[in-house]
């Protein structure tokens, strides 16, 4: 065995993308041309190499480079230039399905699948109770799969892939439309993998699985490795990088748009209330896009009542840039009582005297629902960007700073 589970050297690769393409060999005769296209680099001179047992992360923007990377690691594609090696069997899990036949059931495409991998029949027969157990199919184990849903392909693909016990285990976003649990015990069955000296590449825009799972991570740019390191230094730098992008975008919107009133269209016009505007300001009553925690912050979510309305309830849920739910603020929960809202224009007030929030970037949707709290009369996804840096505290694992405090009790 080698030192480098997978050696990646001076490798490139370049795709053509076609302006306009000559599509019968008559066209191609008769205009004397065979098409105008402009190369696109999707893989320019990497050089890297991944030891036996170590999980890599690979991140970076859609367009990047990263499933073309795994697909040559997988000797899907062919590089132009460079080379490739890998010490032992590789196992890809790429796209839904791949490699599944539609008609065949689920224990007919884990004969298939397996002789991909080079395995044998009478070795897999042992291995379908568990593979079927994993991906949780036995009432479906004979059901042609054309008729699963996309989360049994991503099952039972996965159980396919780590159960040929691959030396090296290839996953390219797929475990994306599984639920949360069988995610975790996908993350479960890929520690073990790590910890017997076996080697995972996950590509993912998941940076949360990239800091609990991965033990090194990649950024790629436009086809270039941008940094190669401890996962929380690489997330912390694309982030930055990201946000960078995120707040000159916001400034371009918010120019355009004139602030956020008016930039909402209700949910159904004929509710009697709906939300007018989202703001959100610091103590001073300033409306800014970057807070520090520690600071007040102060959230107004704007309505319009077309007529009287029953003790409406407002709602502000927080969610992080990876989609992950921080919190929701309520007038039901604090109990505060709104009463009967008037026709006309007015505002709900969330103030925050303590934000308590981790750096990064969240966003702010509001909602309004009926007195029972069971209808929703109008919500808006993702109106307001904030995003939070370093203050007062210092926590920046996680998403929340919990109050308490310390002591240490010493035995006798």
């Amino acid at each position: 065995m080698s030192e480098s589970a997978i050696t990646v050297e001076g490798v490139s690769k370049n795709f053509r993308i076609y302006r306009r393409k000559e599509t019968t060999l008559k066209e191609t005769i008769l205009r004397g041309r065979r098409g105008e296209w402009e190369e696109l680099c999707a893989a320019d001179n990497l050089s890297f190499t991944v030891p036996h047992g170590q999980a890599l992360g690979v991140i970076g923007p859609n367009g990047a480079g990263k499933s073309t990377l795994l697909k040559m690691l997988a000797r899907i594609l062919t590089p132009d230039d460079g080379r490739i090696a890998i010490d032992g069997r590789v196992s890809a899990l790429l796209e839904l399905g791949a490699g599944f036949h539609p008609e065949y059931s689920a224990v007919e495409n884990i004969f298939l699948s397996g002789a991909f991998y080079g395995m044998s029949r009478s070795q897999l027969k042992p291995r379908v109770d568990s593979i079927i157990e994993f991906a949780e199919l036995e009432r479906f184990a004979d059901n042609p799969v054309k008729t699963y849903s996309s989360g049994m392909y991503a099952r039972l693909g996965f159980a396919i892939a780590v159960s040929v016990e691959p030396d090296v285990l290839l996953c390219d976003e797929v475990l994306a439309v599984g639920d949360e649990s069988f995610r975790q015990r996908c993350y479960d069955r890929m520690l073990e993998f790590r910890d017997a000296g076996r080697t995972v590449v996950l590509v993912t825009h998941d940076l949360g699985a990239v800091h609990q799972f991965c033990d090194r991570a990649i950024w790629l740019q436009r086809g270039a490795i941008q940094r190669d390191g401890d996962p929380r230094s690489v997330v912390r730098a694309y982030l930055r990088e990201v946000n960078a992008g995120d707040e000159a975008l916001s400034e371009l919107s918010s120019a355009a748009r004139g602030g956020a009133a008016g930039t909402h269209t209700p949910l159904n016009a004929g509710v009697p209330i709906t939300l007018h505007s989202l703001r959100v300001t610091a103590a001073d009553g300033a409306e800014r896009s970057i807070y520090e925690n520690g600071e007040t912050l102060r959230i107004e979510v704007g309505y319009l009542a077309r007529n009287p309305v029953r003790s409406p309830i407002c709602e502000v849920e927080v969610h992080r840039h990876d989609g992950t739910h921080v919190a929701t603020g309520s007038t039901f929960a604090a109990g505060y009582e709104t009463g009967d809202v008037l026709e006309g224009q007015g505002r709900f007030v969330w103030q925050l005297e303590d934000l308590r929030l981790t750096p990064g970037t969240y966003y702010l949707s509001p909602l309004l629902r009926d007195h029972s709290g069971v209808h929703v009369l109008d919500r808006h996804e993702r109106w307001v960007r904030v995003q939070v840096r370093e203050g007062r505290y210092l926590e920046r694992e996680g998403c929340v700073v919990l109050p308490g405090t310390w002591d240490l009790d010493r035995d006798p």
